[in-house]
C-alpha cells in the first residue's frame, strides 16, 4: 500500500501562520486590560513599599542623630561629674583648713611669733589654691547663713528659738554646702530659727 503523503504547499503554511498570529493577537488584546491593571497594581504596591522604606530610613536616621546627641550629653556629664568622689574627699581638707585659720585668727593674743605668722600665711595660701582648683572644676561653696532653710541643700542639726528672724532662717552654718555644676556635692549642716 502506498501511503498518501500530504504535501503542504507554501501558500497553505503561510495562511496557517497568519491565522495563528491573528488568533494570538486577539487573545493578547483580550488579556491586555487585565495585564495593565495588574501592572498598575504592582506599581502602586512598589510605590507604597518605597514610601514605607523611605519613612523607615528617615526615622532610623533621626533616631541615630538623637542617640548621638544623647551620648554627647552623657559623656559631657560623665566627664564633668567624674571627679565627684575625689572632690567629696577634698571637702574635709577645705573644712580643716578653714577651722585652722579660724582658730589661729580667733586667739586673743594676736602677737604671734614669726613662725606662727608664716604658718597662717601658708595655710591661707593653701586654702586659696584649693578654692581655685575647686572653681576650675566647677565646684563652688554655697553660703546658707541668713537665708531660709532649703531642704535640698541644708541639713538641720539643731533648732534655736529666735524671734528676731522668720522661722526656718539659718542662724549658723557648721559646715558649708558645696555644689558641682548644678548638683549638690555636700549638704550644709545648719542651725535654724524656730518661733
Amino acid at each position: 500500500m502506498k501511503k498518501e503523503q500530504k504535501q503542504s504547499t507554501p501558500a497553505a503554511t503561510d495562511t496557517e501562520s497568519i491565522e495563528q498570529a491573528a488568533s494570538d493577537a486577539e487573545l493578547a488584546a483580550l488579556d491586555a486590560p487585565d495585564n495593565i491593571d495588574s501592572c498598575l497594581e504592582i506599581i502602586k504596591a512598589l510605590e507604597k513599599e518605597k514610601n514605607e522604606l523611605k519613612e523607615s530610613y528617615l526615622r532610623a536616621a533621626a533616631d541615630m542623630e538623637n542617640l548621638r546627641k544623647r551620648t554627647a550629653i552623657e559623656l559631657e556629664k560623665t566627664s564633668r561629674f567624674a571627679i565627684t568622689k575625689f572632690a567629696k574627699d577634698l571637702l574635709s581638707v577645705a573644712d580643716n583648713l578653714s577651722r585652722a585659720l579660724d582658730t589661729l585668727n580667733k586667739e586673743e593674743n594676736q602677737n604671734h611669733s614669726e613662725a606662727i605668722k608664716n604658718l597662717i600665711a601658708g595655710i591661707e595660701l593653701t586654702q586659696k589654691e584649693l578654692t581655685s582648683a575647686f572653681e576650675k572644676n566647677g565646684i563652688h561653696k554655697q553660703e546658707s547663713k541668713g537665708k531660709i532653710f532649703d531642704p535640698q541643700k541644708d541639713k538641720v542639726v539643731q533648732e534655736r528659738e529666735d524671734k528676731s528672724v522668720p522661722a526656718g532662717t539659718v542662724l549658723e552654718e557648721w559646715q558649708p554646702a558645696y555644689m558641682i555644676g548644678d548638683r549638690i556635692l555636700r549638704e550644709a549642716v545648719v542651725v535654724v530659727a524656730k518661733n
